[in-house]
């Protein structure tokens, strides 16, 4: 009956929003702001059309500046929210070269309402004593960096599907308190504070993980926090990351399909239990995996 509340919990959380479009033209460029996965942990969906040709465009908000990539629908830029802001009007600051120099258009958008409901985890003594490894945060510092990476290609066509074959329990976004531990989300990214940064499937050792979506392996290599760790680039700044495996099948350059199998689930790192942990960053911030089951490309 947990599992299946929890279940029901993120269901709710997880659902998109009906769809609306914010749309400013200025001159001869036309900036359209979907906000169908805006709120909390989720992204709005910037794009760019002009009669004319102009240089790099950025949109800047909340301190990110996220480069717009070429499509097969034109010019776009995916800007994540963070899970910690509040719902509410926001602006964007959309900066292009044009004829006349540098400009900054800003556009009002709204974020809606999400809340996460919190969880408390306790790690066994074995797990508790990695968080003192000489190493670990560093390690976790250059995971963060990898995590940033923004190639310009888009890799990926359709939506994201879930890595296995079965409903996560844990929820993205959850304020996670560990028994007997302080900052464990904190030490495994650095960044925004103490909330989970991605979706837990509690499946058995040795489960098969999918590949989401297409992409190129960047970092397949064993961590002390998180275990045996693999990343994904999808392109355009869109990357999945896997913790807690007990095996990769794939090695670093290589290519892989969606729903291409890459490795097996297990406990390694600092897992509470054997579970798949699959998390989604954008421009080098963690958002709700769903949002990208929800984006068209």
């Amino acid at each position: 009956m947990r599992r299946l509340v929890l279940a029901f919990l993120i269901l709710i959380v997880g659902s998109p929003l009906p769809a609306q479009t914010v749309s400013k033209r200025v001159g001869l460029v036309t900036i359209s702001v979907d906000e169908g996965l805006a709120f909390p942990g989720g992204l709005f969906v910037v794009r760019l059309q002009s009669r004319r040709g102009i240089g790099r465009v950025v949109a800047s908000f909340d301190g990110l500046r996220c480069p717009f990539f070429n499509t097969r629908h034109g010019q776009r830029a995916l800007v994540p929210i963070r899970p910690t802001l509040a719902g509410g009007t926001a602006t964007l600051g959309i900066e292009l070269e044009a004829r006349r120099g540098r400009q900054r258009i800003p556009v009002r958008a709204t974020i809606a309402p999400r809340e996460y409901p919190p969880r408390s985890v306790t790690l066994p003594d074995g797990k508790l004593a990695l968080l003192m490894r000489p190493g670990a945060v560093r390690q976790s510092r250059q995971l963060l960096l990898t995590l940033r990476l923004e190639s310009t290609e888009q890799e990926w066509r359709g939506p994201f599907k879930a890595p296995v074959d079965a409903d996560p329990v844990y929820g993205y976004g959850a304020p996670t308190h560990y028994a007997g531990a302080a900052n464990v989300e904190m030490a495994t990214d650095s960044l925004f504070g103490e909330y989970h940064r991605g979706m837990d499937y509690l499946v058995p050792p040795g489960t098969v993980v999918q590949a989401p979506a297409a992409g190129r392996v960047v970092l397949a290599a064993p961590q002390i926090l998180t275990g045996n760790t693999l990343v994904l680039d999808h392109g355009q700044g869109v990357l999945s990351v896997f913790f807690h495996l007990s095996r990769i099948d794939v090695k670093e350059g290589e290519w892989v399909e969606s729903r291409s199998p890459i490795g097996l689930s297990g406990d390694s790192g600092i897992a509470a239990a054997p579970h798949l942990h699959w998390a989604v960053y954008v421009h080098g911030v963690a958002v709700d995996p769903r949002v990208m089951e929800s984006l068209a490309d």
